[in-house]
């Protein structure tokens, strides 16, 4: 589509957003990722977030670029670019349900039967049905073709035992997206296989993992007999790796939009910072001038990582998805430096504040660690020798 009509989207979710966005009580610090999830014991953050994606669906502002017959607009990824822009500017939450929209919907969509897609992707977009993703364990993270998970053969379905770890929202999740091993007389990444799961089923134990904001957002899973009907397997026997691959690359496409999306939060900081009279001390002005750039070259590889036709032909992540990742955690740390450094004490009694100030951390290990990516960035992009 023309640019102008690409203007004319970005006015009208501008304006949708005016009108919306400020009936959610979403105040400047709340914008962080994470708390796209609710916590264990937050059940109203949980309603809210539902409340506000069935709000989105019907404004037409869920699903952008699904598929019409399945609920959305069949956009281009600039169109959903420009979305991801404007709700951060509007400080507005992610969809309670964005794993359900961004990863778990888009990978059926590739490799579901027409049955899977009918059955599951309607109640998607408006949170009927609430996905989590069961791929890392305590053993397989980084290697996440590591995976001990075992799906075993059982009539005309499967039995799962095994353990997950760090599944965000799997404490109110509906359903999952699960990678299990199916066969260990072959190589790693032919012997597993990609599941669709139903959550409320005996078999199933979530366990909060508290983190040091206090909450839980994220869990340990323990699959103990948990069944699965063969018609629930996403893909071949076997052929779980490629599936995976395509989620994982849904997974990196969100982290472009994510970085694309950049400027929202830093612009309203910048306000803040105006507001408190602290713009003239010359240590905040240059914070304040590292975070602008820091998050402005994050834009920038945000929109390389939306134009790779690696991403949009759903193939595996590369290595230029590492130095992104890298870009979005320092401009993570950068802005809650510059928080802290102009609202001084005030930092330490404002709740939202010391919320997003104790996750940051979390920036440097989700997604993989730094030292992870370093090690890729070394071997893959600089042609380094293999560490170790």
């Amino acid at each position: 589509m023309a640019p102008a009509d690409l203007e004319t989207f970005r006015a009208d979710a501008r304006a949708w957003l005016a009108e919306h966005a400020g009936l959610r009580g979403v105040d400047a610090d709340s914008d962080s990722a994470s708390i796209a999830f609710a916590d264990i014991d937050d059940t109203d953050r949980l309603e809210r977030g539902r409340a506000w994606q069935r709000e989105l669906h019907a404004g037409g502002w869920a699903g952008l670029g699904w598929p019409v017959e399945y609920g959305g607009r069949d956009l281009p990824l600039s169109f959903q670019a420009v979305w991801a822009q404007e709700l951060s500017a509007a400080g507005a939450p992610p969809p309670i349900n964005l794993l359900g929209e961004a990863v778990a919907g888009p990978t059926i969509l590739t490799h579901g039967t027409a049955d899977q897609q009918r059955r599951f992707l309607p109640p998607i977009l408006t949170a009927k049905e609430i996905w989590c993703q069961l791929f890392s364990e305590p053993g397989a993270g980084s290697d996440l073709a590591a995976v001990s998970t075992r799906a075993t053969r059982d009539g005309d379905g499967w039995v799962v035992e095994g353990h997950k770890i760090w599944s965000s929202g799997a404490h109110y999740a509906d359903r999952a997206v699960l990678l299990a091993r199916t066969d260990s007389h072959v190589s790693k990444h032919e012997g597993c296989t990609y599941f669709l799961l139903d959550m409320h089923q005996p078999g199933i134990t979530v366990r909060p993992v508290r983190q040091m904001t206090g909450g839980a957002a994220f869990d340990e899973v323990i699959l103990d007999g948990a069944r699965i009907a063969d018609e629930d397997r996403l893909g071949p026997e076997g052929g779980g790796w490629a599936v995976a691959r395509t989620t994982l690359a849904h997974e990196r496409l969100q982290l472009g939009l994510g970085l694309a999306r950049a400027g929202g939060s830093v612009e309203r900081i910048l306000s803040e910072l105006r507001a408190r009279g602290v713009a003239d001390d010359p240590i905040v002005r240059q914070m304040a001038a590292q975070l602008v750039i820091d998050a402005r070259c994050a834009q920038i590889l945000g929109w390389n990582l939306l134009g790779r036709r690696l991403l949009e032909g759903g193939g595996p992540p590369g290595p230029e998805a590492a130095v992104a990742k890298l870009a979005s955690g320092r401009v993570t740390r950068r802005y809650d430096e510059l928080a802290e450094a102009m609202r001084g004490a005030g930092a330490m009694v404002n709740d939202g504040y010391t919320r997003l100030q104790l996750w940051a951390p979390a920036a440097r290990i989700a997604g993989g660690t730094d030292e992870v990516l370093k090690d890729v960035i070394a071997e893959r992009v600089l042609g380094l020798p293999r560490s170790g």
